[in-house]
C-alpha cells in the first residue's frame, strides 16, 4: 500500500472524527440550554460547575495531549456552550494586549463581552454599577506580592470573590526589528513588570530611563507612537500591536507567576478543591495578631497567603487579608469564623471559590 493511500485513509478518518465532533459539542450546547432551563436560575455562570468539568476531564485524561492543551479546548468548549444560553461582559485592565486580558480568556474563554478599563478601580465600579458582570483583577505575584490597588477595593466595595487563575507570566522586551541602541531610548512598563525584570535591565540596560506606565499594553501602545520607545510586554500585546520580540523572557525568575481574582455580585458553591479569602480587622492592641491567627493553627487550617494594609478608619489600626483552604459552608471553616467572631475580630468574608487548575 502506498504512502499517498495510507494518508488518504488517515485524512478520511480525521474528517469522520471531526464531523462526530461538531455533532457532539451542538448537543453538548442543547444540553446546557435545556439544563439553564431546568435550574430556573438567573446566574448562568457557575464557577464550582465549571470547574468540576475541567478537574473531571484532566484526570481523565491519557495524552497524547497534554492538561493544558486539554484545558483550553474544554474551556472553550465550555464558553461556547454557556453564551448559547447568556453573553456575560467581563471588566479588566486594559487596554487590548494586557495579560489580564490573557487571564480573563483563560477563566471564560472567548466567548464573552470584553470591556477594557483604566484601572483596577474602575474594573470594581464596573462590576458594582452593574455596567460589567464580572470583572478580573490581579492580586498577587510571586516575586513582586501583593497588589495593593485590588486589596484595597476589596475592602471597599462589597462584592465577592468567585474565582482565580493563575498565570506564568513572560516578559518580553518588544520593538521594531534593528538592534537595541545603546542610549537615546526609554524602556515603558508597568511599574510591577518593571520589578520583576530589575535584574535584567541593570545588567542589560542599565542607564536607560524606565517609564512606569499603566499596563504593559499601553507600553505596547506607546512604542506605536514613538521610536524612541521600547515596551517590556506580553506575546499578546506584540501580535495586537504589530511589534516585534527583540528578547524573550526578560523576567528575573523563570516561575514568575500572577495570580489573578474573578470579582461579581455571586458566591460560587462547594467543590472538593476549595479556597476561601477573609479581611479581618484586628484591634490596635498586644496580641492582636497572635490572637487571630491561633485559631487557624488550633483547627489546622493550611493558610496561603497573609498580608495586610492600614484599616483607614483609625489610626494604626490594621486590616488582614488571609487566604485559606476549604468553602465557607464547610463545617470546619463555620467552626473558624464562629472562633474568630467570639474574639471580636471584624471578619469580612472576601468570598469562597474553586481553586486555581493551574
Amino acid at each position: 500500500m502506498s504512502k499517498n493511500s495510507d494518508l488518504s485513509k488517515i485524512r478520511d478518518k480525521i474528517d469522520s472524527l471531526d464531523n462526530q465532533i461538531l455533532s457532539l459539542l451542538n448537543e453538548r450546547a442543547e444540553l446546557a440550554v435545556l439544563a439553564g432551563q431546568a435550574k430556573e436560575d438567573p446566574i448562568k455562570y457557575k464557577p464550582a460547575r465549571e470547574s468540576s468539568i475541567l478537574k473531571r476531564v484532566l484526570d481523565l485524561n491519557e495524552g497524547p495531549l497534554e492538561s493544558e492543551q486539554v484545558k483550553n479546548v474544554f474551556n472553550e468548549i465550555i464558553s461556547s456552550c454557556r453564551s448559547t444560553e447568556s453573553t456575560f461582559s467581563i471588566s479588566y485592565l486594559g487596554p487590548e494586549g494586557t495579560f489580564s486580558e490573557s487571564a480573563l480568556q483563560g477563566q471564560f474563554g472567548k466567548s464573552v463581552d470584553k470591556i477594557p478599563q483604566e484601572t483596577i478601580r474602575s474594573i470594581f465600579e464596573s462590576v458594582d454599577r452593574g455596567e460589567s458582570d464580572f470583572g478580573i483583577v490581579p492580586i498577587e505575584n510571586s516575586t513582586e506580592g501583593s497588589v495593593n490597588s485590588t486589596l484595597d477595593c476589596l475592602s471597599e466595595f462589597n462584592l465577592k470573590i468567585c474565582g482565580e487563575i493563575e498565570m506564568e507570566i513572560h516578559h518580553n522586551l518588544l520593538g521594531h526589528n534593528k538592534p537595541l541602541p545603546k542610549n537615546g531610548f526609554e524602556i515603558h512598563a508597568h511599574e510591577q513588570t518593571l520589578g520583576q525584570c530589575r535584574a535584567w535591565l541593570e545588567s542589560y540596560c542599565p542607564e536607560v530611563k524606565l517609564v512606569s506606565v499603566s499596563s504593559n499594553a499601553q507600553a505596547a501602545s506607546n512604542v506605536k507612537e514613538d521610536n524612541t520607545v521600547i515596551a517590556i510586554a506580553g506575546e499578546l500585546a506584540a501580535k495586537k500591536y504589530g511589534l516585534d520580540i527583540l528578547s524573550k523572557n526578560i523576567e528575573d525568575y523563570s516561575s514568575n507567576t500572577t495570580r489573578f481574582l474573578t470579582i461579581g455580585n455571586i458566591e460560587s458553591g462547594q467543590t472538593d478543591s476549595d479556597k476561601t479569602s477573609i479581611m479581618a480587622t484586628t484591634k490596635n492592641e498586644e496580641g492582636a495578631l497572635y490572637s487571630l491567627l491561633e485559631p487557624f493553627n488550633k483547627l489546622n487550617v493550611n493558610l496561603y497567603h497573609l498580608t495586610y494594609r492600614p484599616s483607614k478608619v483609625n489610626k494604626w489600626q490594621y486590616s488582614f487579608f488571609i487566604d485559606f483552604d476549604g468553602h465557607k459552608d464547610d463545617d470546619l471553616l463555620k467552626e473558624l469564623l464562629s472562633s474568630l467572631a467570639n474574639k471580636e475580630i471584624e471578619v469580612k468574608i472576601l468570598g469562597s471559590y474553586p481553586k486555581s487548575l493551574g
